[in-house]
Parts: structure tokens; C-alpha cells; sequence
């Protein structure tokens, strides 16, 4: 694998990383607002992004266990972070839709 193959799929991990982690903090947004259903298709959105970035992790994974030599790189370490980061905020996303739809049901 190039240098040059291996930045564009850490590019690929951020760009639908770093949307995932956008449709997750929106959908806090919404539900905060008591927006549920906006806020749950913002989240499937959100899903669909990081799905996307996982398959860019998993195509390089794939190329390391061919044993193909992967350069390092910096900009895969930041790739890493930013799919870290939107994991992290899909399940606080989850608690906090939670949350704010138990406090709309007590107003009731």
C-alpha cells in the first residue's frame, strides 16, 4: 500500500467520522427540544456515517492482515481519534435521548 492510498482512506475515516460525531451531537440538540423523531433519524444518520468509517478502518485492517505494509502516518492516528470520538458520541447520544425523553414523559 502507498502512502498516498493509505491517507486517502484515513481521509475517508475523518470525513465520515467527524459527520457521524455532528449527526450524534444534532440529534442531542433535537431531543433536547423534544424533537424524538428528528432526533432519531439524525441518529440513523449518524450510524450510517460511522458504518462508513468503520469500513474504511476495516479495508485497512483487511490490507494489514494480507500483510501488506502500511506506512505510518499521523493523519491515521488522527483518522483513529476522530472514529474513537464518534463511537464515544453515538452512545452518550443514546443516554442523553434517553434522558430527555424521560423528563418530556414526566411534564405529561
Amino acid at each position: 500500500m502507498t502512502k498516498e492510498e493509505m491517507q486517502s482512506m484515513a481521509f475517508m475515516m475523518i470525513a465520515h467520522a467527524g459527520s457521524a460525531f455532528d449527526c450524534f451531537y444534532r440529534a442531542v440538540d433535537l431531543a433536547e427540544e423534544a424533537r424524538f423523531e428528528e432526533a432519531r433519524t439524525t441518529m440513523q444518520t449518524g450510524k450510517e456515517e460511522l458504518n462508513a468509517a468503520h469500513r474504511s478502518q476495516a479495508d485497512l485492517l483487511s490490507a494489514e492482515v494480507r500483510a501488506e505494509d502500511i506506512p505510518f502516518s499521523i493523519i491515521m492516528s488522527h483518522a483513529q481519534d476522530h472514529l474513537t470520538m464518534g463511537i464515544f458520541m453515538e452512545r452518550m447520544a443514546e443516554k442523553l435521548i434517553r434522558v430527555y425523553q424521560k423528563l418530556e414523559a414526566g411534564k405529561e
